[in-house]
């Protein structure tokens, strides 16, 4: 029986569509070219199951269950009724149902939500659940168009499961995650952490070194639905496992000056299954040596409210500048800031690579090249 084909979309940071359409070609699948917000693919649950496993830089993978024109709320609901929810949605499951509408005449999302959780009553049998797990219902109406997706993914994709001590303003694993392809890394390359915090820049690093999947430690929405096949998942996993680097690929370190971030770090490189793989010391940035003649060195400075606060951060943006302008100057140099922090920098050339949003920021990946200044 040949196994049916969906719709997905996996949903990611804006400004990350790019990078997640070549992890999408890197696992053998044909994505759509990229929109806003994300990428669209087609696949079964094999593919539904393998996106949720290994994309590193998404937030969610969607499944579209059906769409449809509707420009009255009875037409909303008889169209909604007819849909297959029994595929992905056991009666009685707690549903969370959200509505997002836009030039329609279908235009007050609390009554879209309401009628989307009347129809799946009807059509399951059953009124959900108040409490206990539960799955993500989206509608989307755009001109009278409904499009009503489920999520597969359940907690965002960024929650990894590994990092439950935190240090103060953490970076999301996935944006950790996107900067580190963006730059080209894999393990090749030594690797060395500035300002480490919590560790996700070289956790993340770690990861993808490894050849580990960034899912492998948690669960997901699609084990909820009624034909969840455990020994797929079960069987992908041993793939993965079978597909990782033990050791062998260049040095990883991270250095932070606080000794709590020190401490959080080791406990989440622990939960990652790197323990062994990872140095994570204390130390000031200005005391940093190269090992090795080039490699990758990185960070999340302060800036503003995170962290910055009021205090004056010129002479500590100089300190930076001289690590990657003088001591690591033949290394690749990355800085996840706004344009005003490496603007302060005057003696180097930062070019920047990505752009996207951290804490309500807009920020930049900015990169100087090896050797290269003004």
């Amino acid at each position: 029986m040949t196994e049916s084909v969906r719709d997905c979309f996996a949903v990611t940071p804006p400004g990350l569509e790019t990078l997640c359409f070549h992890e999408l070609v890197g696992m053998g699948l044909s994505p759509q070219k990229p929109v806003t917000g994300g990428v669209g693919f087609c696949g079964g649950v094999r593919e539904i199951y393998l996106a949720n496993l290994w994309l590193r830089s998404a937030n969610r993978i969607l499944v579209r269950l059906g769409d449809f024109n509707a420009r009255d709320f009875p037409t909303l609901y008889q169209r909604l009724v007819r849909l297959p929810w029994g595929r992905y949605i056991k009666p009685g499951t707690h549903c969370d149902v959200r509505a997002a509408s836009q030039r329609s005449r279908l235009s007050h999302t609390g009554r879209i939500e309401k009628v989307c959780r009347e129809a799946m009553t009807k059509a399951l049998g059953s009124p959900p659940d108040l409490a206990g797990p539960g799955q993500m219902v989206l509608l989307r109406v755009s001109d009278d168009h409904v499009e009503v997706s489920i999520d597969s993914s359940g907690e965002h994709l960024h929650r990894r499961g590994y990092r439950q001590a935190r240090s103060a303003a953490p970076l999301r694993e996935n944006l950790a995650a996107a900067a580190l392809l963006a730059c080209g890394y894999n393990g090749s390359m030594p690797l060395v952490d500035m300002m480490t915090g919590s560790g996700t820049f070289v956790i993340e690093a770690g990861l993808i070194a490894a050849n580990k999947p960034p899912g492998s430690g948690r669960n997901f929405s699609f084990m909820l639905w009624p034909k969840y096949r455990e020994p797929l998942w079960r069987l992908l996993l041993l793939e993965a496992e079978k597909g990782e680097r033990i050791g062998g690929y260049a040095a990883i370190k991270g250095v932070d000056n606080n000794p709590k971030a020190i401490t959080a770090a080791h406990a989440n490189l622990d939960r990652a299954g790197l323990g062994r793989e990872i140095e994570i010391c204390y130390g000031k940035l200005q005391d940093l040596v190269p090992k090795g003649a080039t490699g990758l060195l990185i960070g999340n400075p302060p800036y503003g409210s995170r962290l910055g606060g009021s205090a004056d951060l010129r002479p500590f943006y100089r300190d930076i500048e001289c690590l990657c302008g003088v001591t690591f100057a033949d290394w690749t140099c990355v800085l996840l800031c706004p344009e005003s922090v490496v603007g302060q920098m005057k003696k180097l050339k930062f070019n920047p690579l990505l752009d996207f949003s951290h804490g309500g920021i807009r920020v930049s990946l900015f990169v100087k090249e090896p050797g290269k200044s003004p």
